[in-house]
């Protein structure tokens, strides 16, 4: 069963409280956390008690800045400190999927050997972070990115996929950024059966031929409906992520995301 959530984007104005009756009106049926949304320790029982009025449950997106990828002993382990403490909040607010970034090597020197030394460095972090994530029963989801300007990410598409799977033992689950591989102009049928039966989630969002992403749905190049059709024996999340309410509610109303939230019986 296939569960739609949305994520709580970063530049959001209103309350808290507004945005999760916003989605409980919508149907949908968890809201992803991350970025500076990752609550305080003295807000977590009101957000436990918001997500109780409104039925919601919760995902944790891990914050950007942490590159497991670093080849700075020092700052490696500052990184993976940082998501370490990230990941304490899905105890507080009973959190199951967290959603990671494998990290990043200078564009400059995109290398086949510092590619490699950035698979090793993120593959020992990410053993690390995952015997911790292990122990509070939550499954790290990683996510492709799309590289810009001086950052080259590590996992950008299904060969970056293949490369994790090798230095990691198969034993790592991903979430499908639909709208960073589209930018690429990558394959979701080569991605999908790259990854099988370790893809835990999706994260869903437009994209245009201008490097745009983050649009609504039914606005870009995305065909939603072929995207579920290649999905629709896997029993996945599928995070929203949009940067304003009225884009949430357009994407979730005029696609097939609707049928999702309404079962019709």
């Amino acid at each position: 069963m296939k569960k739609v959530g949305v994520a709580l984007y970063n530049n959001f104005q209103g309350s808290i409280e507004s945005f999760f009756g916003f989605l409980d009106s919508l149907g949908v049926d968890y809201v992803e956390i991350g970025k500076e949304w990752i609550p305080p320790q003295k807000e977590i029982n009101k957000i436990n008690d918001l997500l109780d009025i409104y039925n919601l449950n919760s995902n944790l997106h891990v914050s950007y800045p942490y590159n497991l990828a670093e080849t700075d002993e020092r700052k490696w382990k500052r990184n993976i400190l940082g998501v370490l403490g990230d990941l304490g909040v899905c105890y507080d607010l009973n959190i199951k999927n967290a959603v990671l970034h494998c990290g990043w090597i200078q564009s400059h020197d995109s290398s086949k050997e510092a590619l490699n030394e950035g698979y090793e460095r993120f593959a020992e972090a990410y053993n690390m972070i995952s015997d911790f994530s292990k122990d509070f029963g939550v499954k790290i989801g990683l996510e492709n990115q799309c590289s810009e300007g001086l950052n080259h990410y590590i996992f950008q598409d299904q060969t970056d996929a293949q490369k994790i799977m090798e230095f990691t033992d198969d034993k790592v689950s991903f979430v499908l950024d639909v709208g960073h591989l589209g930018r690429l102009g990558g394959s979701l049928n080569k991605m999908i059966e790259t990854v099988g039966d370790n893809l835990i989630g999706i994260h869903v969002h437009d994209f245009d031929d201008f490097g745009r992403d983050h649009l609504p749905l039914g606005t870009g190049k995305l065909d939603l409906n072929a995207l579920l059709r290649l999905v629709e024996d896997k029993d996945i999340f599928i995070t929203l992520e949009n940067r304003s309410v009225p884009h949430i509610k357009y994407s979730i109303l005029h696609s097939s995301l609707a049928e999702i939230c309404h079962p019709v019986h």
